[in-house]
């Protein structure tokens, strides 16, 4: 792990600045192909990936922060100390981000993907540049064997967000087809914005499936949270706390 809070300090400046410029292009306030100054709607809410770049927007502002006070203050090592769980949980919730994208709702064999700036701040930098924040720089030991399951909070809170919505927004249109309950009346098979309705059954099934990859997902990065060098010895620590590097931290 890097320990260099100056090496963390310049890394997180720079996503900082990619996770600002990812949830500008999301909102849409630049001039681009497809898009114009003031075209943003509250609709753009309903997208997970663009509320999931604005949570790894404000951990990043608030881990740099963090980190930019301890350099100040004469510090030279260490890791960080603030949001540490709820830093791992917007990992997780930027990863599945990553993953969906590219292999659901995405061709990135096509030009398209990778000409699209939006696509790429977004779905891409902004995304790994967090996750490997994490990979890099976070304190090996730290994190509670609960971590991954607390991951879940967040993409539930999404659905529900959705069903309210769909519930209550007259002619609103689900934002992904895995969560399409149903199309809004007068959109039919072959008229464009038209998925396949799944029925709550149908989003349910999908959303367990969507867990399980969350699950699955949270526990890899807590594996590599616990695999280090420990007592001289590179292995997986299991214990809850590792004292021996806390206590030179605090």
């Amino acid at each position: 792990m890097i320990k260099d809070l100056r090496v963390q300090l310049i890394y997180r400046v720079v996503l900082c600045c990619v996770s600002a410029f990812a949830v500008l292009l999301s909102l849409d306030v630049f001039f681009l192909p497809g898009g114009a100054v003031g075209a943003f709607t509250w609709e753009r809410l309903k997208f997970y990936t663009n509320l999931s770049n604005y949570v790894v927007f404000v951990v990043s502002v608030v881990v740099t922060a963090a980190t930019a006070r301890r350099v100040l203050k004469g510090e030279t090592e260490g890791y960080n100390r603030v949001w540490r769980t709820f830093k791992f949980m917007t990992v997780v919730m930027i990863l599945v981000t990553f993953l969906v994208v590219l292999f659901l709702l995405y061709d990135p064999a096509t030009p398209e993907f990778w000409l699209d700036l939006g696509n790429q701040a977004y779905h891409f930098w902004a995304p790994l540049l967090f996750v490997f924040d994490f990979i890099l720089f976070d304190e090996k030991g730290t994190l509670s064997v609960f971590a991954p399951l607390y991951s879940l909070i967040l993409p539930l809170l999404y659905v529900g967000y959705i069903f309210i919505l769909g519930a209550t927004v007259e002619g609103f249109t689900y934002p992904y087809f895995f969560l399409n309950v149903a199309n809004p009346a007068g959109i039919t098979e072959g008229m464009p914005g038209y998925m396949p309705p799944l029925g709550y059954g149908g989003v349910c099934l999908w959303v367990l499936i969507l867990l399980v990859v969350f699950t699955v997902l949270g526990y890899l990065l807590w594996l590599w949270n616990r695999f280090g060098k420990f007592d001289g010895k590179w292995k997986f620590d299991f214990k809850k706390v590792l004292k021996t590097q806390r206590s030179r931290e605090e």
